[in-house]
């Protein structure tokens, strides 16, 4: 898989500009990423068994943010997503997106560590 042509899932090579080209400060975003987003679904999922719409909101909106450094834009999206939609009160909307946003972070955390095979080719 080609991580740096633009896919819909990844844009690593934005990721890469934000970090002023420093791949290694990429490297270690990417590192940081795989233990805080873990740590942001759960929040995600444990609030919505308290059905704690703010707090949800405010827990996708950190992990929009840190989907978009490291360039996990369909990630990036979900997460957006899921925070308009807990602020708006959507909850049933909420519950069919965080799969969906589960499944997208999963991936990125298994994925992303293959960007040093790229970008240092």
């Amino acid at each position: 898989m080609d991580f740096i042509d633009g896919s819909e899932r990844f844009d690593l090579q934005s990721a890469l500009d934000r970090f002023s080209g420093d791949h290694e400060l990429l490297e270690e975003a990417i590192s940081i990423f795989k233990e805080e987003a873990v740590k942001h679904l759960e929040g995600i999922q444990a609030n919505m068994d308290q059905n704690e719409l703010k707090i949800i909101s405010e827990k996708a909106h950190t992990l929009k943010g840190e989907c978009g450094a490291v360039g996990a834009v369909k990630a990036q999206a979900i997460s957006l997503t899921v925070e308009k939609s807990a602020n708006g009160g959507d909850f049933v909307e909420v519950q069919k997106l965080f799969p969906l946003l589960e499944k997208e972070i999963l991936l990125a955390i298994k994925l992303l560590p293959e960007v040093r095979k790229q970008l240092n080719s």
